[in-house]
């Protein structure tokens, strides 16, 4: 009852999309439906959204983080109407909800995706050899790639096994092969079966063509592993800069508010509005940013850099942007931790001062 109820909500997006978005799971592994799997994100999100929404309606921090700082442009439609702020809570709630259970899902996807595929092109190489080998004492191209497939080669075995078996059992090769061209996403292994697909109808040798794809596709790791040897130190300066330079600059100006702040509201203000007299040229100011307001700047600031950061050491290293999601985590957390820390040291050492 469960399946058929999550499969007709995943319907709803259309035939089209859902054939797109199941190819786009099969790169990364998942065998579950796509019809399921995209009524299970909508039901999921759904109730999220709503267990949020009651959070900020019910506890009154949670509303004042959001409204009570002057950085959002609705603090005048929340003074007016108090009514605003529930509807707006919700419509917050269901579209941030939405967009990063959408974003976390996409990530896990792609990085499974290019998790299976550094499998498969690291251990390309030698089963296009050993297939070659087999190929030159007579076997078929499907025989051939089947007895190929070594549990040494990992996910590629498994995925040519299937290739194989589809074969067998009576479909045509040219389209069982391109099997595998869809469930991994290399450009490697679809050039590979590109090649294999065009010999086979010239009649060329496969042999011959298996052993310059194993030699092209060797080639293309040396020079891989070369290139993000030569670059590390651009990928340990972006690191450092992310996770520890801008987090320790922030804290230092984040405190540095919090003490003018301090300063300012200790100061006594005569009958003319400043502290100075009614004929002192120098009238200072307050900070114009609230310490509040900087929080929010900081958080969004180090969640942009870390993004960032992220995508350009991927496409240092693998010239693939996506393939720098996985050092997200890393460097949000650590500069998140280094922020706090900071703001703490700092806080204790001017305390410190204070007192001595």
């Amino acid at each position: 009852m469960a399946v058929s109820f999550y499969d007709s909500i995943g319907r709803a997006f259309g035939r089209d999309t859902i054939r797109k978005f199941g190819a786009f799971l099969q790169t990364g592994g998942l065998t579950i439906s796509p019809e399921r799997f995209a009524g299970l994100y909508v039901v999921v999100s759904v109730l999220v959204s709503i267990l949020v929404a009651f959070l900020f309606n019910v506890f009154e921090p949670m509303r004042n983080m959001m409204f009570k700082s002057s950085l959002f442009a609705i603090k005048p439609l929340v003074l007016a109407s108090a009514a605003f702020i529930p509807m707006f809570t919700i419509l917050f709630s269901f579209v941030a909800v939405f967009s990063l259970i959408a974003l976390f899902g996409y990530v896990f996807v792609v990085l499974s995706a290019d998790s299976r595929k550094n499998k498969v092109e690291d251990a390309l190489p030698d089963f296009l050899i050993l297939a070659s080998a087999n190929a030159r004492a007579g076997m078929t191209v499907d025989q051939a790639l089947w007895h190929a497939a070594k549990p040494e080669f990992g996910l590629l075995s498994e995925e040519v096994q299937v290739v194989a078996k589809r074969a067998f059992g009576g479909v045509p090769f040219n389209e069982a092969i391109d099997y595998l061209a869809q469930t991994v996403n290399s450009k490697i292994l679809r050039r590979t079966v590109t090649l294999i697909k065009q010999g086979l109808a010239s009649g060329s040798s496969v042999a011959v063509i298996l052993e310059r794809t194993a030699a092209d596709a060797r080639d293309v790791q040396i020079m891989k592993r070369e290139i993000a040897a030569s670059l590390l130190m651009y990928v340990i300066f972006i690191l450092f800069a992310a996770a520890i330079g801008t987090p320790f600059l922030f804290a230092v100006s984040a405190k540095l508010i919090m003490l003018m702040e301090n300063v300012f509201s200790q100061i006594p203000t005569s009958s003319s509005g400043t502290s100075f007299g009614a004929t002192s040229f120098i009238h200072p100011q307050p900070p114009i940013v609230t310490s509040d307001q900087f929080y929010v700047f900081v958080i969004i600031s180090v969640l942009i850099t870390s993004i960032s950061a992220s995508l350009l050491i991927g496409i240092i290293q693998k010239g693939n942007k996506r393939a720098g999601l996985k050092f997200l985590p890393f460097i949000l957390i650590v500069g998140c931790i280094l922020f706090v820390i900071v703001v703490e040291a700092i806080g204790s050492f001017v305390t410190g001062l204070g007192t001595g």
